[in-house]
């Protein structure tokens, strides 16, 4: 499923004191994820910087199993989405968990999933322009064990991938899933007649296959996140009914692939198109490797107080300085928008720390603003927080978190260091 060999000897790399994140005073060169991992130094002990952003092994390990319990309960295939960390050694514990292959949303990130020898992608995309075609054709003719799937939502974008495909002499067939999309959302045909033209396109190009149908509901919004599941069920349902007309009019040359599924709203995705006997349901998942304090707390299934949903617990966190105590409700941090995300809500504040280690009562400290290396606070006036002090800081939304960081350590129970988490955005 992956080169296992590539990804451990990530753990060979050195973390020059540059890293964001590293560069304490104890930080000694050369230092690689490896020696961390052997002498396991406490978080604490000067080897990191502020700020800093930190996963916990504990509830990243929990997660990974839970989703793949629900997924093998479900009898439902989890092709986990790999732009949410873009970290090999977590989209390899993936793997070994049960994860039948990894979701891309660019060829940029496939052609990086190949170098790590994954041999299952998911191209939860459409590709038009000739470098990236001709790429995949190449990677599938050198490689016979690479299987490979990606969109087409229109009957020019079909015809396109199998001119390219023919001028590049690529002589197989490329398997496509045709995506059906919903009204001011993103690509995918908006009714279900465009999306069965597209199939008799693909049915009628000679370098195409037609391997099933995909779609994606967590774009969907309405006031409230149970308003908002209702509508993902009768997207789904539309999803169900497009994939069994196809089907009964022998569209499909193999059995099918049915995909969809976010983080948010998967459960509504396996009640309405898993367990038909007709396709094999595919789930892309990806936030929920790590959960978050804020976007997926709330409306991820668990918060949602569905039944029968894996129980998800929040993995990364930050930590940042306090720089300034301006004002008596007021104190700014020394972390901001190039160090952890904000498009789905601010950061969550935890909890603090002096600097002699003792924990500080922080309750209701609110991040009120974020610059781009400041977060300003509104804190109770009582509250002793000073300069020095620490913050913990819970994330909503981790994708955007994960791509402003190129090393995050991973923390045990007793926060020493057992891993340290490279990335590639």
């Amino acid at each position: 499923m992956y080169d296992k060999d590539q990804v451990a000897g990530i753990r060979r790399w050195p973390i020059d004191a540059t890293e964001k994140g590293f560069g304490g005073p104890a930080h000694r060169s050369p230092l690689t994820a490896g020696q961390l991992a052997r002498e396991r130094p406490r978080a604490g002990a000067g080897l990191l910087s502020t700020p800093r952003v930190l996963l916990r092994e504990q509830a990243l390990r929990h997660n990974i199993a839970a989703m793949a319990a629900y997924c093998a309960a479900n009898a439902v295939i989890l092709f986990p989405h790999g732009k949410t960390t873009m970290a090999p050694q977590i989209l390899a514990a993936q793997l070994d968990a049960g994860a039948g292959g990894i979701t891309a949303a660019s060829i940029s990130q496939v052609r990086m999933f190949r170098c790590f020898g994954v041999r299952n992608v998911l191209l939860a995309n459409e590709i038009v322009d000739d470098a990236s075609i001709s790429w995949v054709a190449r990677e599938l003719t050198a490689d016979g064990q690479f299987s490979f799937l990606c969109y087409v939502d229109s009957v020019p974008g079909a015809g396109r991938l199998d001119r390219i495909l023919a001028a590049c002499g690529f002589t197989s067939r490329l398997r496509v899933l045709v995506e059906l999309g919903h009204e001011d959302g993103r690509t995918g045909c908006r009714t279900r007649a465009e999306a069965l033209a597209v199939a008799a396109a693909v049915g009628r190009a000679p370098r195409l296959e037609l391997a099933g149908v995909a779609g994606y509901e967590g774009s969907l919004l309405a006031p409230t996140p149970a308003e908002t599941a209702r509508k993902a069920r009768a997207y789904c349902e539309e999803l169900r009914q497009l994939a069994l007309s196809l089907a009964a009019s022998g569209q499909f040359p193999e059995p099918p692939v049915v995909t969809a599924g976010g983080s948010a709203y998967f459960d509504e995705v396996v009640d309405v198109l898993g367990r038909q006997g007709d396709w094999s349901l595919i789930l892309r998942s990806g936030c929920y490797v790590t959960h978050d304090h804020g976007l997926y707390s709330r409306i991820a299934p668990s918060g949602r107080n569905r039944p029968a949903v894996p129980v998800l617990e929040p993995a990364l966190e930050a930590w940042a300085p306090v720089l300034s105590r301006p004002e008596r409700e007021t104190a700014v941090l020394g972390i901001g928008r190039r160090d952890i995300s904000f498009d789905a809500g601010n950061p969550v504040v935890l909890h603090g720390r002096a600097p002699d280690g003792t924990t500080l009562d922080s309750g209701g400290a609110v991040v009120r603003r974020l610059f781009d290396q400041h977060a300003v606070l509104s804190v109770p006036a009582e509250a002793r927080l000073a300069p020095g002090d620490e913050i913990c800081l819970g994330i909503s939304h981790p994708c955007t978190t994960f791509d402003k960081w190129r090393w995050i350590p991973v923390l045990d129970a007793g926060d020493r260091i057992t891993d340290v988490v490279r990335t590639f955005f």
